[in-house]
């Protein structure tokens, strides 16, 4: 990892990726490659697993991807400017630091593919995706300190990874064998069982306090009228 560090540090250094086309067509061409291994299994496979109700179609994430990709690259693009001597040393540096961590972004996102739908280890997936989301909530925090604009082209894709890693998480829950899997969806039912006992808590405690209050309002109204009804009878009497 600490190569690949240096090797991306190196990209900067050449300057290659100062040239938009190259900067987004970086992650593009890894992205394809990587998932040339896994393309034939990803819809069989991908389909056949156990998952939530709001995962989307295997047809849904080609086109996602490529759009983030050329976010991300080109938010790397954005950054690489402020690499160059005429920058201040501070933001230089954190750029080459942004730019260094969004190597290895990179190749935990191309590691990813192969990992989960050509040696369909789910696990090893989840592990990869919540490396691959951590690292990319520290670029996405280097480049905001960078330019402005580069931070914001990050937000879709830490979004996504979040949403993709979440999803990884609930398939490995229903579908992964093993004592691990086993202890995480006890755990999950348990942390349902606690979510729906506290929902009929909060239910009822709802329920009791509205009763409170319709009947605080019924007494009051009650003891309105009769307020009212004396102080018209001592009107009554004083015009008498």
């Amino acid at each position: 990892m600490d190569s690949y560090y240096q090797a991306s540090q190196s990209l900067v250094n050449t300057n290659l990726a100062r040239y938009p086309v190259m900067a987004v067509g970086l992650p593009l061409i890894g992205g394809f490659l990587s998932a040339v291994p896994a393309h034939r299994h990803v819809q069989g496979y991908y389909e056949s697993l156990r998952k939530p109700s709001w995962a989307p179609p295997s047809s849904v994430f080609p086109p996602a991807w490529t759009a983030l990709y050329i976010s991300v690259g080109y938010a790397s693009h954005l950054v690489a400017l402020r690499t160059g001597p005429n920058t201040l040393s501070s933001t230089r540096s954190l750029a080459q630091t942004g730019l260094g961590i969004y190597g290895i972004n990179m190749l935990l996102n191309f590691a990813w593919s192969p990992i989960m739908f050509w040696r369909k280890q789910i696990g090893a997936a989840l592990a990869t995706a919540g490396a691959l989301t951590a690292s990319s909530i520290a670029v996405s925090y280097c480049f905001f300190k960078v330019d402005k604009v580069a931070g914001y082209l990050t937000l879709p894709y830490v979004a996504w990874l979040g949403y993709a890693t979440a999803l990884n998480y609930d398939v490995w829950i229903k579908n992964s064998p093993g004592s691990a899997a086993d202890h995480a969806r006890r755990l999950g039912r348990d942390v349902n069982d606690a979510a729906r006992h506290a929902r009929d808590e909060l239910r009822d405690a709802a329920e009791h306090v509205k009763h409170e209050v319709k009947d605080a309002a019924r007494n009051a109204n009650k003891n309105a009228r009769k307020t009212a009804n004396n102080a018209a009878e001592r009107v009554d009497q004083e015009l008498h």
